[in-house]
């Protein structure tokens, strides 16, 4: 019999398949040739990456892999889900995007720190809703959690 911590549940399932994905969309990224003097990169001609953007998402892909094998990919799918949701909304605010962009539409950056775009805006709000639904719904046995 197994220990709980090394079943293959929901939470541990997908914060693995998060992780791999997300350190996929870092590497690709770190390769894209640059678009444009602002140092924005298309990542598969729709996602906006820079350096910046490429680290974070190799950090989370990094994070999730270890929640997923060290037993801890519920709490990391709550977190994560929380987060990704509420960067998806706050992407959507453009008071949020600074210094003012130089180069055709950029808006700049958002927080000063990367470029976002309405793409990435909706991805980040899918893998926020998939991961908080995981993360709050789906209980350690792989099943909905019904009277916790």
């Amino acid at each position: 019999m197994q220990q709980s911590g090394m079943l293959w549940t929901v939470n541990r399932m997908l914060a693995l398949v998060l992780g791999i994905v997300f350190i996929l969309i870092a590497l690709i990224g770190f390769f894209t040739p640059v678009r444009n003097p602002t140092g924005v990169q298309g990542l598969f001609g729709i996602l906006d990456v820079d350096f910046v953007h490429n680290l974070v998402h190799l950090i989370t892909g990094l994070i999730a892999i270890m929640a997923a094998l060290g037993g801890q990919a519920r709490t990391f799918n709550q977190v994560f889900g929380i987060v990704y949701l509420s960067l998806g909304l706050l992407g959507l605010f453009p008071f949020l995007y600074f210094p003012p962009g130089t180069y055709g539409t950029d808006r700049g950056l958002f927080l000063g720190l990367l470029h976002l775009n309405t793409a990435d805006h909706a991805f980040h709000l899918l893998v926020g809703l998939t991961a908080a639904a995981a993360g709050f719904f789906f209980a350690g046995s792989g099943s909905p959690r019904s009277n916790l």
